[in-house]
């Protein structure tokens, strides 16, 4: 784990086709530019042709203006094929859920919001499978 200002930090790791993600901001551009490195690192370990994210941000997850587009124009890159957020842990679920929405959407991948790791982890798997499937 790698910690930034007294409360960040960031926690990546991989389960077969899925990259898990801990965060806690707070998510100024420094924190994008290791995270972006990181998840460069994660996808050389994963089947790149069919995987999702898993992200649980905690605490307050907020990020300055400017990272925004900077994160978009990061993620419109990648060829993740769902992104599930838990936000059990941030204690400002609907400011994140408005912020990585507009994320998600401007980079055009398919995302939803869950209240636990279970029921996200399930909604990955199924869209996985279902891409899977399509393009067989």
């Amino acid at each position: 784990m790698t910690t930034f200002a007294p409360r960040s930090s960031l926690e990546i790791t991989i389960e077969d086709n899925l990259i898990l993600i801990q965060a806690q901001g707070p998510w100024n551009i420094e924190y994008l530019d290791y995270l972006h490195q990181q998840l460069r690192w994660a996808v050389t370990q994963i089947d790149q042709s069919n995987y999702g994210v898993l992200l649980t941000p905690k605490g307050e997850a907020i990020s300055v203006e400017a990272g925004l587009e900077y994160h978009v124009n990061f993620i419109r890159n990648s060829k993740t094929k769902a992104v599930a957020l838990n936000l059990a842990h941030c204690t400002t679920s609907q400011l994140a859920e408005n912020l990585f929405s507009k994320i998600y959407r401007g980079a055009g991948i398919k995302h939803a919001f869950f209240d636990n790791a279970f029921d996200a982890r399930l909604w990955l798997e199924k869209e996985l499978a279902s891409t899977t499937i399509s393009s067989s």
